[in-house]
């Protein structure tokens, strides 16, 4: 609720700091006061269009500061998304405007837009007789409304729908994935077949190019190799006219066993060429394999280098390495797998969406009829409220409609839209006189009409409305007597559950208020300010007896005003 309200050097008020309490706070004073001054503020609080005129004249700037309660998770979820500190459950918004038509909004000090002011005001502030603010008077809120109006039934019915609505939602994502990746593949398929095709038929081992490539070197060069191989055998081994390699170590071995046993220094160096031996002997032995394995086959030498030319052309085509080619075919053959896989996936998921789409038209459609017994009822509701309040010639009606979308779920062989709260559209329409049509709230030229009806409406949604404070302007204007006195007690009765503020010129509204205001104008020194006070007491008899006879306060109006007040503390109590 609203706590506290400062206002400086706004239109006629220099400063004021005005105190707010639960309850109906009544706001009171003579034509031409101001009164409709602090709602202007509040407005200014809450992001409504501000403008330089707004600006006391002799100054450069105007302030409004208001400090608010709440009990309301919403508000601490948009703070902290604007990364502005909470304040336990209090808010501060202020606003500044400048000569300079600068503007300044601060949400708990952090200046912030001031679409950010309107969006945390919806929570906290619904002011009547003002369109551009009133809640119920936004189509968005009135299926939120009805619901809250709703049975046990309609509560199960909503819970199923939402539930089943996000299972469809989830199930149209993963239907459309499926089917993307389908398409993506299928044109992609021909080119997996022929790619996969291609690199099955080539056949390859992990490096095999690097092994074609050594045996091709080998058989380019046979003859050299070959000679070569043959020319180092015969020195180590096989010597023609001279002695080898190895006769000659053979006969050093043999000359230095001689001596061995006579001339120990010698013995390393006889192990050292006796192990040469050994080692000279098996690589004779080596060349001896490889020279005889040495082929001088041409055809071989075709035959590899053809092999050569088909990998070198898969490598180059795809620009990847064997291994790589390998790991490629692998993903493609996956891919193509797939392919079967979800065409499988796509039968089961759309096997599932029609089984989710039918139970959602079902309970959705349940869901509508449970909502129409609650418009009845609202209907009838808001008839009897507004007769009460002198509004016999209205018509409220709650129209339930649904919207046609070709990507809709199909119900009697047309397409409707589905969201979470299934099917309906919900617009509160109203005729204020016999004869007109019926047309959106909104459309409600005449603020008192507008408020009353908003009364109404409050008045039956008190136990589920959760913005705490509500303003109510001009909600007195075309009436009085009875009527009048009608407002008055229903205004208290929302007051139990609410934070109300009303400016009023109606004693009888005005007596049932729990805090009164009394809002004046004085002129001193060529300077017209505006004041607000509370009055209790006999100040508040005065200000009721004003009210009922105008200028002249009698003995009998103090009178009448003092009964008035003792009426309205009964009637507060039924």
């Amino acid at each position: 609720m609203l706590l506290k309200l400062y206002i400086k050097n706004f239109a006629l008020i220099d400063e004021l700091d005005l105190t707010f309490k639960n309850g109906l706070n009544v706001l009171t004073g003579e034509t031409g006061a101001g009164k409709s001054i602090i709602i202007d503020a509040i407005s200014m609080i809450i992001g409504e269009r501000a403008s330089s005129e707004y600006i006391r004249s002799g100054t450069e700037s105007a302030e409004i500061t208001a400090l608010f309660d709440y009990n309301n998770e919403q508000i601490n979820i948009i703070l902290s998304e604007n990364g502005i500190e909470s304040d336990g459950d209090n808010i501060i918004i202020s606003r500044q405007l400048t000569e300079q038509g600068k503007n300044y909004c601060r949400l708990n000090g952090k200046i912030v837009p001031v679409f950010l002011l309107k969006k945390i005001s919806e929570h906290l502030v619904d002011i009547h007789g003002q369109h551009q603010h009133q809640s119920l008077f936004h189509s968005k809120n009135h299926l939120k409304i009805l619901d809250s109006l709703g049975t046990e039934e309609l509560i199960e019915y909503k819970k199923t729908v939402n539930q089943l609505y996000r299972e469809y939602l989830y199930l149209n994502r993963q239907l459309k994935d499926a089917l993307k990746k389908y398409h993506e593949i299928e044109k992609q398929k021909e080119t997996i077949k022929f790619e996969l095709d291609e690199i099955e038929k080539a056949n390859m081992r992990p490096g095999e190019d690097k092994e074609l490539k050594e045996k091709s070197e080998i058989l380019q060069n046979a003859e050299k190799i070959y000679n070569a191989l043959e020319i180092g055998y015969s020195l180590l081994y096989r010597g023609n006219e001279m002695p080898s390699i190895i006769d000659n170590l053979n006969r050093l071995i043999i000359c230095l066993e001689d001596i061995k046993d006579c001339f120990k220094p010698i013995n390393p160096s006889l192990d050292f060429f006796k192990n040469l031996l050994f080692e000279l002997e098996d690589h004779a032995s080596t060349l001896r394999n490889y020279k005889e394995k040495i082929d001088f086959n041409p055809q071989e030498l075709d035959k590899l280098e053809a092999r050569m030319t088909t990998i070198d052309r898969l490598k180059a085509k795809y620009n990847m390495s064997i291994d790589d080619l390998l790991n490629y075919k692998e993903q493609i053959e996956t891919k193509l797998a797939h392919v079967l896989n979800v065409d499988e996936e796509i039968l089961k998921l759309k096997n599932k969406l029609k089984k989710v789409s039918s139970e959602l038209v079902n309970y959705a459609n349940k869901l509508t009829n449970s909502r129409k017994k609650v418009a009845k009822k609202l209907e009838n509701d808001i008839a009897k409220e507004l007769n009460e309040l002198g509004m016999k010639n209205i018509k409220f009606f709650v129209n339930i409609s649904r919207i046609q979308e070709a990507d809709g779920l199909l119900v009697n062989d047309k397409k409707y839209k589905i969201t979470n709260d299934g099917f309906d559209i919900v617009d509160f329409l109203i005729s204020t006189n016999p004869g007109e049509p019926l047309k959106p709230l909104a459309k409600i030229v005449s603020g008192g009409e507008a408020s009353r009806i908003m009364l109404a409406l409050k008045n039956i949604l008190a136990k589920v409305d959760n913005i705490p404070c509500l303003i109510f302007d001009e909600i007195d204007a075309g009436i009085g007597g009875r009527t009048a006195q009608i407002v008055g007690e229903k205004l208290a009765k929302v007051a139990r559950t609410h934070q109300v503020l009303c400016v009023t010129h109606s004693p009888q509204i005005a007596s049932m208020g729990d805090y009164h205001f009394l809002i004046k104008k004085q002129t001193s020194k060529n300077k017209t300010t505006t004041t607000v006070n509370q009055v209790t007491g006999k100040n508040r008899i005065r200000e009721l007896a004003r009210m009922l006879s105008g200028a002249e306060i009698t003995e009998k109006t103090l009178k009448h005003a003092e009964e008035m007040l003792q009426l309205a503390d009964q009637l507060k109590k039924i």
